[in-house]
């Protein structure tokens, strides 16, 4: 897929990250990030940002990384 869109999903859920930091740690916060992303964000969103071989590489922070693993957790739980 095209690096603008990854671009674009990165910095969205480092936003959405960065606006619910005041909210706990950054367990917790990931943990609910990653929750606003599964409710909100289409499949194809989803499946983009979690395909990134290195989070770290693309930019995230340390929240968003999170984020996205606990991302994988839901949709690995989802289709068990």
């Amino acid at each position: 897929m095209s690096d603008k869109k990854v671009d674009r999903l990165v910095q969205m859920v480092n936003q959405i990250a960065l606006n619910m930091q005041a909210n706990g740690d950054e367990n917790t916060v990931g943990d609910q990030v990653a929750q606003h992303l599964e409710k909100f964000w289409s499949p194809p969103m989803k499946n983009l940002i979690t395909e990134q071989s290195s989070y770290a590489d693309v930019g995230l922070t340390t929240i968003a990384q999170i984020a996205i693993e606990n991302l994988l957790i839901i949709q690995d739980a989802k289709r068990a």
